[in-house]
């Protein structure tokens, strides 16, 4: 038993090689052991590993596109100084700090 393990472990890191998805040969044995531990159907456990897979591929993307913009820092929202723009709507900006646009109408003022 262990040696299929051990060649469907040898099949999955050429797969993920082969597919460009470095994560996956590298976590699918923890995930695994958690999903055996957890009893997990396989589409569970596929679902977990993919999810894994994207959501570093999204931060490292994210990462790459923000060291190739060369920012002199990285500022966050939280970080933001009113005293210095006072004129600036503190709810307004924690709206457009959630990333939902469709309710921007409501913070409009009457001219």
């Amino acid at each position: 038993m262990k040696a299929q393990a051990a060649g469907a472990g040898k099949d999955i890191e050429y797969y993920a090689r082969a597919l460009r998805a470095p994560r996956i040969g590298d976590g699918y044995r923890p995930l695994a052991n958690t999903a055996r531990e957890a009893g997990w159907t396989h589409e569970e456990y596929l679902a977990a590993v993919l999810s894994r897979e994207v959501a570093e591929r999204e931060a490292s993307g994210s990462a790459l596109r923000i060291k190739a913009a060369r920012f002199p820092g990285h500022k966050m929202l939280e970080d933001f100084n009113f005293e210095h723009q006072p004129a600036a709507d503190r709810s307004l900006i924690a709206h457009l700090g959630t990333g939902v646009f469709g309710l921007l109408r409501s913070f409009r003022t009457a001219d």
